[in-house]
């Protein structure tokens, strides 16, 4: 969650420099409240200065002033906690409770903590934090903290975290230090780097515009990547790159790579000035430049780049390239035969480069693969990926490309490997050939220690098996969200020796403890009733009768599809399996209708349907208790 300043670019020396000279600044850090807005077009440099400041001022004050620095680096291209507010204040709680732990030891913070662990169970697997506890948590904490400590809060980002909750995040910012008492406390500084959009006007709030103050800073940077340069063109070319970069950073990167090039295949100058005025100053026109006459692997990986649920390691992505949709081999091994991928990591990073046209990296850290920027990013969702596709429709692109991506998680699940996973040889039988200590050693370990070992096995031997096993689902819904037809699920989950219970043997496998862990008896109905897949529920069902689906069959825990999606709040589903006569009174292994299972849930609008549709208000569970 906190990697994500580890993955910027280190500032070139001499630049970035300016900030902590610049007056503004100078008066939000010493006015002892105050917030600054570092604003900046996208890729001007606003993350990598954010970064050098961090680095160039922290030191001073925790010597000077004893301050607590607490910083975020939102990441839009990142996990769920790395572009969301949950992520934000978990982040900033958690280094509030490191740096200054005594300060917290009576407020809530703590005392919730530990009542829920010692009632509820283990966090992240029993319960998880509401989005709006941890502001009030961060809020309540504050006073107690500037009471000894001054704080100095910066987040990088701001637009990373989507319109609205930028827009409201600096909302609470204000609020956080208007809140604050006037007296008898440190100094509070926030300070947070944004685009332009979409925050547009902040009353008093100190400003400082990027791309009016960071000109000098893209000349240092484009005269030293060229200082290999021949010396008859240093004079002109570094000149006419930051003039025409107007103040972005990230355009006069991409030229420089593109000059480099040109220079190593022996151009001259009129050549390399005239591919200069080539290139387009406009981000999107640039980038647009650069994908021309992509090719199919390249949409690909764009494709996984955009949408899948969390950044890939290399490794995985490896595998989702060499398997897709309409991959005509049955096994892992066939694929890996037939295709024409590298199996170093290094050669893997170099197909990255050469097929997302130097658009994508791999992280340096964690080796996992996101586009160079977030702008990046946004134009290949906007607009990029319907160039590549060619489709005039942006919300069928990402919806195909979804697709594509949960049929390629489920053609994985599909092959022969994977399929002999559920066999009844298990994980010792499968590790003595590579390890005859683990056979030994799983006579002395309990079966939960086992369990673990199998699953850390699985995830190590097969590396695309985590990602398939969790995510397929979630791009099923996300394609069927955008009207995409799902009947080929059927010819993928149909028939008694089903995938379905391929895919719940192996999901309960990795992830045991995990609330979504499908029960076993799972069926495709359950699951799209679950997930409320509502598209591709309607499409089985009218299926019903040639594909053998029971729409009141139950998984091992006594729950029918109906309950799923009542439990779950789906109240479209709820609608549509009631249509097709599900039977409304179905009780689960405990006795609980699915009328009792909503009301337990708290979704009134489907206990109003539920009644309306003559739901036995009466009907007891095993402990004798009814809805009423």
């Amino acid at each position: 969650m906190d990697n994500r300043s580890n993955d910027i670019d280190a500032a070139a020396k001499g630049t970035c420099e300016w900030l902590l000279r610049h007056k503004t600044y100078i008066r939000w850090a010493s006015c002892g409240r105050g917030l600054l807005w570092i604003k900046g077009k996208p890729g001007s440099g606003k993350s990598t200065l954010l970064r050098n400041v961090l680095n160039n001022a922290t030191p001073r004050l925790k010597t000077e002033e004893g301050a607590l620095i607490l910083s975020f680096f939102f990441h839009g291209r990142g996990s769920e906690l790395q572009k969301t507010p949950l992520g934000l204040f978990r982040s900033l709680l958690h280094q509030l409770l490191r740096q200054a732990s005594k300060a917290l030891e009576d407020k809530d913070l703590l005392s919730i903590f530990q009542q829920r662990c010692e009632t509820i169970g283990k966090p992240g697997e029993k319960w998880q934090w509401h989005p709006s506890e941890l502001p009030r948590l961060f809020e309540s904490s504050l006073p107690k903290v500037l009471e000894t400590h001054p704080v100095w809060l910066f987040v990088d980002a701001l637009d990373e975290c989507g319109k609205e909750n930028a827009v409201k995040l600096v909302k609470v910012f204000k609020s956080l230090l208007q809140g604050l008492p006037s007296s008898d406390s440190k100094e509070f500084c926030i300070c947070f780097t944004c685009r332009h959009y979409p925050i547009l006007d902040l009353g008093g709030v100190f400003e400082v515009c990027l791309e009016d103050e960071n000109r000098k800073d893209i000349a240092t940077f484009v005269q030293h990547e060229l200082s290999s340069f021949r010396e008859r063109m240093l004079s002109t070319i570094p000149v006419l790159i930051t003039q025409r970069a107007d103040g972005v950073f990230l355009w006069a990167m991409l030229v420089v790579k593109k000059v480099l090039d040109l220079e190593l295949e022996g151009a001259g100058l009129k050549e390399i000035k005239a591919a200069i005025l080539s290139v387009p100053q406009e981000l999107d026109a640039l980038y647009r430049q650069l994908i021309q006459s992509m090719s199919m692997d390249s949409l690909k990986l764009v494709q996984w780049i955009c949408f899948a649920m969390r950044p890939l390691s290399l490794e995985e992505w490896r595998w989702a390239m060499l398997i897709d949709a309409d991959c005509p081999y049955r096994s892992l091994h066939e694929c890996q035969t037939a295709a024409d991928y590298p199996s170093d990591d290094d050669g893997m990073k170099r197909r990255v480069q050469t097929l997302s046209r130097g658009l994508a990296e791999v992280t340096s850290d964690v080796k996992v693969i996101q586009f160079i920027h977030q702008s990046v990013k946004d134009f290949f969702v906007e607009k990029g990926l319907s160039a590549l596709d060619g489709s005039a429709n942006p919300d069928a692109v990402v919806g195909m490309a979804h697709h594509r991506l949960s049929r390629t998680c489920i053609r994985y699940l599909a092959m022969e490997e994977i399929g002999r996973l559920t066999s009844d040889e298990r994980y010792p039988y499968h590790l003595q050939s590579e390890s005859s200590f683990h056979s030994m050693a799983m006579e002395e370990i309990g079966q939960s220690e086992s369990d673990e070992h199998y699953s850390y096995y699985l995830k190590t031997r097969f590396p695309f098996l985590h990602y398939a096993t969790t995510s397929w689902m979630a791009h099923t819904k996300q394609s069927d969200a955008r009207s995409i037809p799902q009947e080929d699920l059927l010819e993928h989950f149909a028939g008694p020796n089903t995938l379905m219970g391929r895919w719940v043997h192996i999901y309960r496998t990795l992830e045991k403890r995990a609330r979504d862990s499908p029960p076993e008896g799972t069926s495709l109905a359950h699951v799209l009733s679950r997930y409320g897949v509502a598209g591709a529920l309607r499409a089985i069902l009218e299926r019903a009768d040639q594909s053998g689906i029971d729409i009141d069959s139950k998984d091992s825990e006594g729950q029918t599809p109906l309950a799923c999606a009542t439990e779950k709040g789906h109240g479209a589903i709820v609608r549509l399996l009631l249509d097709r006569g599900a039977y409304i009174e179905a009780a689960d292994e405990w006795g609980r209708t699915p009328l009792a299972l909503t009301i337990e849930k708290g979704h009134e609008a489907i206990v109003r349907l539920l009644l309306d549709q003559g739901a036995h208000i009466e009907a007891a569970d095993k402990w004798g208790q009814t809805p009423l």
